[in-house]
């Protein structure tokens, strides 16, 4: 099945035109038009519009009418120009990154374990509200996890805006062939200014394969237990 979202060239095209054109116009404003910084703006306008998806040429044909409307268009400029801003305000710091794919991560159709992304949520286990700017780092078998690609941070920072949650991505490790069964361990360390640090162990098991995984999927992850932490002057319960 191939399902296709019109709306990504749309949206992709009129981005690159915008950021030429800024370029050539030389606004103090514009800090960057690199492809990462491109990126982020494509996203940031189609996590804003609608969808819509088509499955057939006659689907395109269809929408040719919708595509063609005027206040589609100034919508995506008017987030576009949004984006950019955004963007060229608060860039990633691997936004200059000449590859965002790790060289550590192995050649395609090698026989490797393929990680799940992990994900999880932290805590005040007083208020049991979103623990704010706390260090979150991923262990493997007692040393700090090489993450897929530059676009994943370890160790991570929690934020207000993602209400405390974290998210990992390990890179795979090489097997000698495929079908090979192998029990990992984890760890998650959590540290926060104030706070009493927290350490959680888990193990997964897997096994080796020759399938590809250098796309995110979604379906394809870990829900890693939520996380308190106390501030040094309070007693953890748990611990009593």
């Amino acid at each position: 099945m191939n399902i296709h979202n019109i709306m990504e060239e749309q949206v992709i095209t009129r981005v690159n035109e915008l950021y030429d054109t800024v370029k050539e116009s030389k606004a103090a404003w514009l800090s960057c038009d690199c492809e990462s910084c491109r990126l982020d703006t494509v996203c940031y306008v189609l996590n804003r519009i609608f969808p819509h998806y088509v499955v057939s040429g006659r689907g395109v044909t269809h929408n040719v009418v919708f595509l063609n409307d005027s206040q589609i268009g100034a919508d995506i400029d008017k987030l576009t120009v949004e984006g950019m801003h955004l963007v060229s305000s608060a860039k990633r710091p691997y936004h200059k990154s000449s590859t965002k794919v790790s060289d550590a991560v192995p050649e395609q159709n090698t026989p490797v374990y393929n990680f799940p992304t992990f994900m999880g949520n932290v805590f005040d286990g007083s208020t049991f509200e979103p623990l704010v700017n706390a260090s979150v780092t991923l262990k493997i078998e007692g040393e700090i996890a090489q993450m897929m690609d530059v676009t994943w941070s370890n160790p991570c920072k929690t934020f207000k805006a993602t209400q405390g949650s974290y998210s990992f991505w390990a890179k795979p490790v090489v097997e000698t062939k495929e079908g090979e069964s192998k029990l990992f361990h984890f760890t998650i360390q959590v540290e926060a200014e104030g706070y009493t640090p927290v350490t959680y162990a888990f193990s997964v098991p897997l096994v080796s394969e020759c399938f590809d995984r250098r796309e995110v999927n979604s379906t394809y992850s870990l829900k890693v237990q939520d996380l308190f932490l106390f501030r040094e002057d309070v007693d953890n319960p748990m611990e009593n």
